[in-house]
């Protein structure tokens, strides 16, 4: 029985649950920002946007976990890919807290708590990240739909309830609100994983599979960080050089304009798993590729074209009328979004077959957009025109990679024929 067939149930619940993970923490974002106004949204926003960036070190986790666990059982691998992500965990908490007064300026936040108060996390999180990638390489959606729920819920009711109490009593406490509810998200996605780490075999796995993984890992790294710089360097920039009411206004902007990013993410998620267990078992695999492009092509042009005719509308039912200046850019930060999350399917699918010229392309894109933001940053146009111009040329680029790629593939498959029949 092929393999697609084997995972149609579980791969739509894990749709179906990551759909409502991202309903749920956009519904949360968008109560902050209705609730704290612009000037104040702007810590919140910047602070999820640093948890954003956080999730992408842990997909790196996640996605090596999800590929040598599909691909090798070899005893004590798990554990040791466990450890290194425990350490890397340690590593960018100690340099938060040290560096938490320097992040405090340069992002210009009021206080340091909310760095010191989500350090001591992070090595769990990124444990938790390689529990979801060994759930999501054996395919068990189910479970790896309730480590995704879990975090939203967590996250859900602490930061509502703690905002709420702060309506209730007063305070300007909303920024170490918003931090406390990522800290019991943490928590809560860790449970489903935690007793899946008691079963896993000790041991060393061998210096061939090391050397794969870190391998890998290293890829994975470079290619997570180029998606750190083209996904959430604007909002970090922004809040540097704009004030405050500016720059909670471009959170809230991103934060509308990248719902396709949010709602085209479980296709990525499922097309990785699928193609490496494909690859293995010998099985064609383009269809899933051109598949997730057009779902995650049509759902970029419906929401961008919606944003286009109904930006008004949508800006004052999402964040109200204090966010009303943001309408009129709407629609190009959504076509930005779209041509990177159209990108980002190529991208996906060339690492889940060991091709890695995507991370150089998205990385150069990525150093890009941060420099020309630093020296073009007039106003909030110019650095949403800035990001069309370079997420259309990333666009371009893959597709023509993909082009030669698989002419090169064609010609590979045929040159054996060809060397015998001139034999």
């Amino acid at each position: 029985m092929k393999i697609r067939n084997l995972t149609i149930p579980a791969s739509t619940l894990l749709f179906a649950a990551i759909v409502v993970v991202n309903a749920g923490n956009y519904l949360i974002n968008l109560l902050l920002g209705r609730i704290l106004g612009p000037e104040a949204f702007a810590e919140a926003g910047v602070l999820a946007t640093g948890v954003l960036m956080l999730s992408f070190v842990a997909l790196g986790f996640q996605l090596t976990a999800a590929k040598f666990g599909a691909q090798d059982s070899a005893a004590g691998f798990k554990k040791w890919l466990l450890h290194r992500a425990t350490l890397v965990g340690t590593v960018i908490s100690l340099v938060m807290v040290l560096g938490s007064e320097i992040l405090r300026d340069y992002l210009q936040f009021s206080s340091v708590v909310p760095f010191l108060v989500l350090a001591p996390a992070i090595p769990l999180y990124l444990r938790m990240s390689v529990g979801r990638g060994l759930l999501q390489g054996d395919l068990q959606f189910g479970r790896l739909a309730a480590s995704y729920l879990l975090e939203m819920l967590g996250r859900l009711v602490i930061t509502c309830l703690l905002i709420g109490l702060l309506i209730t009593l007063g305070g300007d406490w909303a920024t170490l609100a918003v931090t406390l509810g990522f800290l019991a998200a943490f928590v809560a996605a860790y449970v489903p994983t935690f007793k899946l780490e008691k079963s896993l075999p000790t041991g060393l796995p061998s210096r061939k599979l090391r050397r794969g993984m870190i391998n890998f890992i290293l890829v994975m790294g470079a290619y997570e960080l180029s998606q750190i710089l083209i996904s959430h360097s604007d909002v970090i920039l922004v809040k540097h050089y704009f004030n405050a009411e500016e720059a909670g206004l471009y959170a809230a902007l991103a934060l509308i304009g990248r719902v396709v990013f949010f709602a085209t993410w479980s296709v990525v998620t499922l097309l990785f798993p699928k193609v490496i267990q494909a690859e293995k078992a010998g099985e064609p695999h383009r269809h899933l590729f051109y598949r997730s492009l057009l779902i995650v092509m049509t759902m970029g042009v419906v929401i961008t074209m919606t944003c286009f005719g109904a930006s008004d509308l949508i800006v004052h039912l999402l964040f109200g009328q204090a966010f009303h200046s943001i309408g009129q850019v709407l629609w190009l930060y959504a076509l930005a979004t779209t041509l990177f999350a159209c990108a980002n399917v190529f991208a996906y699918y060339y690492l889940s077959l060991n091709y890695y010229l995507p991370v150089v392309l998205s990385g150069i894109t990525g150093i890009l957009q941060i420099i020309l933001i630093s020296y073009f940053h007039d106003s909030i146009i110019s650095i949403i025109y800035l990001q069309i111009i370079l997420m259309g040329g990333l666009f371009l680029t893959m597709t023509v990679v993909h082009a030669l790629k698989q002419r090169e593939d064609a010609q590979a498959k045929n040159r054996p024929y060809l060397t015998l029949s001139t034999k």
